[in-house]
């Protein structure tokens, strides 16, 4: 297998010896991934989960499926990224749609997305700007023009969406995935998952997802088992050129427990005082095999993969160059190195590690001061970065965090909550949100709002989110600190926000919490309650859910609309929303100050 990349400093026509040139012990898979296509093709959208211990080959598998089916159908691949928690929001998605940029350029892109290109921005800044609307629809108004996406292309030729390492995907990530599988009807769609399957602890979410995809028609779920004693001695010949001995193939198969890529890992390092454990894990052990092939490169070789290794899986060349601080020719030779020696993969942006395992090895042999600056390092780098890219603001946030810099993580994490609020991705900013009080205390101040202002934003996102239970929990702790005496309408709507949420998890207190939202509010002056009005008006609520939310009569309601539009100028429900949007560019009274 070769890999090359072109440009800027960047390595030319390297080739990469992986493994085997063959899929070892893969006889049935490749047809299983084959048949599903068929299917596909014939009109039922097909899902395939490739499931298996990290080291198994998922990746090989459907990378060569890729390659033999690329000539018949479009291959769109894209990969979770694993930030500690801190989900960029459809990471994988906005990578295989990247893909699509580079084949037909925005306008292609846009073509197929047609009336869909503002929604599509919030994924593909290059479409333009992002439909202005509401934010609770948003999530809603993207998946579906995914969806027609995926469809509009599927018509011009059979697509195959590969999203690779699903045990890092986000919230957001899961739901859009959930949606496609259950929507798309008689498209020629095969759409590929891989996850490890050692990552799946009880509580994972990704079980649960799994358990429910299940029920869709058109799933299908591949699980790949470690290499027979055959297998091994198989992929030994392959590797090694010659037949091994008996004994070799033995000590392989018991040391490595039939997993392909210890195989590799055992034939490459050749030593003989490596004790590899039976079940596959990152033990001390395992991190000594991997960590062997590194040490034989050169210490500047070494050195950079170290640097590399604090980006994550994979790093873009000018980012790794300007964070490592080595001048060009020395960056290229030692990633020459790292390539020809079969740890980093080049592509057309960067490098990716050959597999997540040398990556984490690496990183967890650096040392918590070394990591720590590192991670400071990639943060300036990607805030100095010009080009816009969705999911940056969240990799800063993680960076930041990394690096124990209270101050800057928080400023950080509201950013990107932020960001995922404008991406409508719900589920990844409330854990961004939550990220933002956990560091509270020790950076407050420094976003231009208060604690309560994120815990507000926090109760409405876990709402949006239909985290029901988060959203009460965390309504709770916000009534326990407004202060009800000087804010009577920021305390009633937070027990508005918690009788809804309350009341649509079947769960008792909804009624005390309207009836002491609805005392609260009584006393509210004109002026205030019609700012609140223009605020809905400007998000498009009907007259009703107006009146349901600020506790009014739909009499009251209709009359405020009435005089909005009158003092605006305008006819209509649409022309009064439009322009009591560009009002409310302005805060409260002010926004209702024109109006009065």
């Amino acid at each position: 297998m070769e890999s090359s990349a072109a440009g800027d400093g960047k390595l030319d026509a390297v080739p990469v010896r992986m493994s085997s040139d063959d899929l070892v012990g893969r006889a049935a898979e490749p047809d299983e991934l084959t048949a599903a296509l068929a299917d596909a093709v014939a009109g039922t959208p097909t899902t395939v989960f490739v499931g298996g211990e990290a080291g198994i080959g998922k990746t090989r598998l459907v990378t060569t499926f890729g390659e033999r089916v690329a000539a018949d159908a479009r291959v769109l691949v894209g990969e979770c990224l694993q930030l500690t928690g801190d989900g960029v929001p459809y990471a994988p998605f906005t990578s295989l749609f990247r893909g699509l940029l580079r084949d037909l350029g925005p306008a292609g892109v846009a073509a197929h997305a047609g009336a869909g290109a503002g929604a599509l921005a919030r994924l593909l800044p290059e479409l333009g700007e992002v439909d202005a609307g509401d934010p609770r629809s948003a999530q809603a108004q993207l998946f579906e023009h995914v969806l027609l996406l995926v469809e509009s292309l599927a018509r011009e030729r059979p697509l195959v969406l590969v999203i690779e390492d699903a045990h890092w995907a986000g919230a957001s990530t899961r739901d859009l995935l959930l949606f496609l599988v259950h929507s798309l009807r008689d498209a020629r769609v095969l759409v590929v998952v891989t996850y490890r399957t050692d990552e799946l602890h009880r509580t994972h979410p990704l079980r649960r997802l799994l358990a429910e995809m299940e029920r869709a028609p058109g799933v299908r779920r591949v699980e790949l088992d470690r290499l027979t004693r055959d297998d091994v001695r198989e992929l030994l010949t392959d590797i090694l050129g010659t037949e091994p001995e008996p004994a070799q193939v033995e000590a392989t198969y018991e040391r490595t427990g039939g997993n392909p890529l210890f195989v590799e890992e055992l034939v490459c390092c050749r030593r003989s005082d490596v004790a590899l454990p039976q079940e596959a894990g990152l033990t001390a052990s395992l991190r000594d095999l991997l960590l062997t092939r590194v040490e034989r490169l050169p210490e500047p070789t070494q050195e950079v993969l170290r640097v590399a290794a604090v980006a994550g899986i994979a790093v873009d060349h000018e980012l790794l160059a300007e964070v490592s601080g080595v001048d060009d020719p020395g960056l290229s030779t030692a990633l020459r190195a790292a390539v020809e020696g079969s740890v980093l993969v080049a592509d057309e942006r960067g490098y990716t590690f050959r597999h997540a395992l040398l990556r984490e090895a690496v990183y967890g042999d650096l040392l918590p001061g070394e990591r720590g600056r590192l991670h400071a390092r990639y943060a300036t780098e990607l805030t100095r970065h010009a080009e816009p890219r969705r999911g940056r603001a969240a990799a800063v946030a993680y960076h930041w965090y990394a690096a124990f810099d209270a101050d800057r993580a928080l400023v950080a994490a509201w950013e990107a909550a932020t960001e995922a609020g404008r991406a409508a991705a719900h589920r990844d900013r409330l854990v961004l949100l939550e990220r933002v009080l956990e560091l509270w205390d020790r950076a407050a101040g420094l976003v231009g709002v208060d604690r309560l202002d994120v815990l507000e934003a926090a109760v409405d996102t876990a709402r949006n989110s239909g985290d029901v239970e988060r959203g009460v929990a965390l309504a709770t702790t916000a009534l326990a600190e407004v202060d009800v005496a000087r804010q009577p309408e920021r305390a009633a709507l937070l027990y508005s926000q918690r009788a809804k949420l309350r009341s649509s998890a079947g769960r008792g207190g909804a009624a005390k919490d309207l009836t002491e939202a609805e005392r609260l509010v009584r006393p509210l002056p004109p002026g205030r309650a019609l700012a609140e009005v223009l605020r809905l008006v400007a998000a498009g609520r009907t007259n009703r859910q107006i009146a349901a939310e600020l506790f009014m009569s739909p009499k009251t309601a209709s009359v405020h609309v009435s005089r909005i539009a009158a003092k605006l100028g305008v006819h209509g429900r649409g022309e009064a929303a439009a322009a009591a949007y560009r009002l409310h560019l302005l805060d409260g009274e002010e926004a209702a100050a024109p109006l009065a």
